[in-house]
Formats: structure tokens, C-alpha cells, sequence
């Protein structure tokens, strides 16, 4: 799972962090402190799931993206579970959680989750690594075209700036792929798509809602196994039984146990980055996970990178960079309207 509920957690407002100590691990620590353990934590871990699944996927033959992606999906909400039921975790908003509400308000984020996650999956059968993190740059584009047609966020000029750079990059990236793929391509834009509508739908039917770590992974959990599982059974079941997948499963078992309890990792530690340095900190902590993953599969999986590409990624990284700027300046305005209404 990509951290699906984190990066619906970082856009809302107020998502900056005013606390000046964390808890972890029932001890208090310095916010900074807490906000580097879990920061280096959750890129170590992210980018290592990511190295596992293409390994998987790619090379040790395992080509179900969807069933993949489900196994720390499941992880997390069976973990999230037994720390619920088992009172290690109280849920804050269990009164809100009507069956009638579920339905309205998380079933439809869940399926687009799904499908963010299947999408993005796939990808890494077309694909380089490199090539799909120089893409995930052209995120704040994506997001930020859908939230203003839904008429959820109001254009900036340099937010609008911002997404043209990153759109230019990623195209400049895209011309000067090695190995390019226009399924690939396509799936991971269908991937970027589903995410953008799922944060617009996240803050359209939950507005300001918070949710703590645990109690997110619990809520947002079965929404959307059951369409990942729906989509295993129609797309993927017929083939995983017929070529003997569950004997593939069995000649690594570890690895799949890893990356099933690594997702569960990486969607705990990138809401634990969120709620420790704030929205604006977590993305920039993605970008540069990113660049690390783009040199790691240099190494490790060989992926070519073209000077073209280099040229077109550090384009979209500025792009991103004059995006989040003015991100912060259209919060701190509507802040300071927010007061002033309240005066």
C-alpha cells in the first residue's frame, strides 16, 4: 500500500504540527527527534518494499500485482484489528462509524484506493523503478487539476506555476525514457488519477476529520481489500491457480511475509511522518525518497538513466518545489481569513 491515508492526511488544513514532543513507544521525546527517527524509518522502509515488489514481480516470476499490493493492505488491517480488539487502541470516532455512514463516506475512498494501488502496481511490469518515481513527481499536478475542478481548492499563481514545471518535466522525463512503455505509462497515470480523486473525495466526504494511525489503517483497511480482492478474483485468481502461483509463494515465503508486514510498516510510519512533521514535510521527504530510489535501482536493478531523464526529473523537483510554496502561502491566507471572520 503507497500510504494511500497519509497523503489524504497531509493536504487537509491545520496539518502542520504544533506539538513540541511525540510519544513513542510510551516514552515522550523531542518533536524533532521523533520527526528524524520516524522520517529515516519510513524512507528505509518505503524504499525497500518498493526495491521487493519489483523484485518480485519481475524477477522471481510473481506477476499479481493486485494480490501483492492486498498482502500489506490485509497486514495492516489485521494488525489494526487485533490492537483494536485487544484495547491497545481506542477508537476515537467508533459512534460515527455507522454501517449507513461506512458506506457513504469510506466505501467510495476505498474503491479509489484500490484502484491506485492496482494501477501503480501493475506499472512495475511495464516500467523501470526510476522511471515510475521520475512520474510520481507529476503527483501535485494530477491533484492539483482534480481539486480544482471539484471546486475543493481555489488556483494560485504559483501553485498553477508549480504544476506546469512539473508537467513539463514529466514530459521532457517521459521522451527520454530507455524503456518506455505506453501501457505502462497509461496505468500509471490511471494510478495518479484514482489517488488525486480519492484525496478530493477524502476531503469532500470527511472534511476535517482526523483519524489517529492505527484507527486509519483499521477503518480504511477492509474498503479497500474488498475491492482489491474483487479485482483478484476477475483479473488475476484464474491465472494464479492454473500457473501453480501459491508454488512460487512457497519457493520465497519470507520475502512475501516481508513485504506483506513492510506495508503494514511503511502505511503506519508515513502517518506517523505526517502527524510528526506535518504535510509539507512528509512530501518533501517523498521527493527525496524518490531521488534515492531512482539512484538505488540505478544499482541494483541496472535501470538505465538518460541525461535527458536527470534533466526532465530535476525540472519537475523545482516544478514541485514553487508547488508546495505556494501550497503553504494559500494556507497561511486562508488562515489568517479564518481569524479574521472569527474577529
Amino acid at each position: 500500500m503507497s500510504a494511500a491515508h497519509a497523503r489524504a492526511e497531509e493536504d487537509k488544513p491545520g496539518a502542520t504540527p504544533a506539538r513540541t514532543s511525540v510519544r513513542i513507544a510510551g516514552r515522550s521525546m523531542p518533536a524533532v527527534v521523533a520527526a528524524a527517527v520516524y522520517s529515516i524509518a519510513w524512507a528505509v522502509m518505503s524504499s525497500g518494499l518498493i526495491f521487493l515488489n519489483n523484485y518480485l514481480l519481475r524477477d522471481h516470476g510473481f506477476g499479481y500485482p493486485m494480490m501483492l499490493c492486498s498482502m500489506g493492505v490485509t497486514s495492516s488491517w489485521v494488525i489494526s484489528f487485533a490492537l483494536v480488539k485487544t484495547g491497545r487502541v481506542t477508537l476515537k470516532h467508533e459512534a460515527l462509524i455507522t454501517r449507513r455512514w461506512y458506506t457513504r463516506h469510506i466505501v467510495p475512498i476505498g474503491f479509489l484506493g484500490a484502484l491506485s494501488l492496482g494501477f501503480g502496481n501493475y506499472a512495475y511490469l511495464y516500467l523501470s523503478v526510476s522511471f515510475i518515481q521520475m512520474l510520481k513527481a507529476a503527483v501535485p499536478a494530477v491533484t492539483m487539476c482534480v481539486m480544482y475542478t471539484a471546486g475543493l481548492e481555489q488556483l494560485h499563481h504559483k501553485t498553477l506555476t508549480g504544476v506546469v514545471i512539473v508537467t513539463l518535466g514529466t514530459m521532457i522525463a517521459t521522451y527520454g525514457e530507455v524503456k518506455f512503455s505506453m501501457i505502462g505509462l497509461l496505468l500509471m497515470m490511471l494510478s495518479e488519477l484514482s489517488e488525486a480523486l480519492r484525496m478530493a473525495f477524502y476531503q469532500y466526504l470527511l472534511g476535517n476529520l482526523k483519524f489517529d494511525m492505527i484507527e486509519g489503517l483499521y477503518v480504511m483497511g477492509p474498503a479497500s481489500l474488498v475491492f482489491l480482492w474483487l479485482g483478484i478474483a476477475v483479473f488475476e485468481l484464474d491465472d494464479f491457480i492454473h500457473n501453480d502461483g501459491a508454488y512460487i509463494m512457497l519457493e520465497a515465503p519470507l520475502y512475501f511475509l516481508c513485504a506483506a508486514l513492510m506495508g503494514f510498516c511503511v502505511n503506519y510510519l508515513s502517518l506517523a511522518v505526517v502527524s510528526a512533521m506535518g504535510g509539507v514535510g512528509f512530501k518533501v521527504m517523498g521527493q527525496a525518497k524518490n531521488a534515492a530510489v531512482i539512484l538505488g535501482a540505478m544499482v541494483i536493478f541496472g535501470n538505465p538513466v538518460t541525461i535527458i531523464q536527470g534533466i526532465g526529473y530535476l525540472t519537475s523537483i523545482i516544478g514541485f518545489y514553487v508547488y508546495q510554496k505556494g501550497k503553504i502561502e494559500v494556507q497561511a491566507l486562508e488562515a489568517v481569513t479564518h481569524s479574521h471572520g472569527r474577529v
